[in-house]
């Protein structure tokens, strides 16, 4: 469904994908993981086409994405839905207008079928009582679901997940957990979810891709993570300061505690 060929992708002179190469299969949940500036937002830009990259080629069911004139363009982004880490919701509109905004954007079905569509969606992810009511009246958990449904209301092949638990407490991000697999089962779409929640990935992947200064250091299952004994995998699995991952800012801080005793 998505493939990423020797893509290189830098700002200014600071690399931040570096040669990567990955295959997503149609229906798979494909997790990215990784430390924080490590490309992984940039990784999903790359497949919508927010950006293109230095060198190489993304490839998304069959169309090139970065040679893509705009007609295709628009017709590869439509195959997307998208849960931004934020939510994303437009405080000016209601629940029910959020949710309902892809279909009204592009025009994708009648108006008249507009309601009993959004009707489903806020049934799915048990909404109903919260039609009318603003953004601004949410909870940072009902916010996710709410653009969890404005994300699949068009039905899209491919959903991105940006950092779908961060700010959550740990219930709320379980429920989240819940319908990333739902979608999966209910709909067949294929997952991309970038995280830094190593519990959440455990339960929803299928497989994991750890990037490392700019490249894939190792793709494999959960259960592979899991029982690995490489250093490196094992110290962002557990959450560890101590470990072979080296932090510039650490390394400061350290340096100038050194200095201070």
């Amino acid at each position: 469904m998505i493939e990423f060929i020797d893509v290189h992708k830098s700002f200014g002179k600071h690399p931040v994908l570096d040669g990567i190469n990955f295959r997503i299969e149609r229906g798979e949940t494909f997790a990215i993981i990784g430390r924080s500036g490590c490309g992984k937002s940039v990784t999903l830009k790359h497949m919508v086409g927010l950006l293109a990259p230095d060198k190489g080629t993304v490839i998304v069911d069959g169309d090139d994405v970065p040679s893509a004139d705009s007609g295709t363009m628009d017709k590869i982004r439509l195959k997307f839905g998208f849960l931004f880490q934020s939510g994303a919701l437009l405080n000016s509109l209601n629940v029910s207008d959020n949710i309902a905004l892809p279909l009204r954007e592009h025009k994708l079905i009648p108006e008249s079928e507009v309601p009993l569509r959004v009707s489903e969606a806020l049934t799915m992810l048990g909404l109903k009582q919260l039609e009318k009511v603003m953004p601004a009246e949410l909870s940072g958990g009902m916010k996710k679901r709410v653009a969890l449904a404005r994300a699949i209301i068009a039905r899209p092949e491919i959903i991105l997940y940006d950092e779908p638990t961060t700010g959550l407490d740990p219930i709320m991000s379980n429920v989240i957990n819940d319908l990333i697999i739902q979608m999966k089962k209910t709909f067949n779409v294929t997952s991309v979810v970038v995280t830094h929640d190593m519990k959440s990935t455990f339960k929803v992947a299928d497989r994991i891709v750890l990037l490392y200064e700019g490249k894939i250091f190792r793709t494999g299952t959960p259960q592979e993570f899991q029982a690995s004994a490489d250093p490196y995998i094992k110290q962002f699995v557990d959450g560890a300061s101590d470990g072979p991952f080296k932090d510039e800012d650490e390394e400061k801080l350290k340096k100038a505690s050194d200095k201070l005793s």
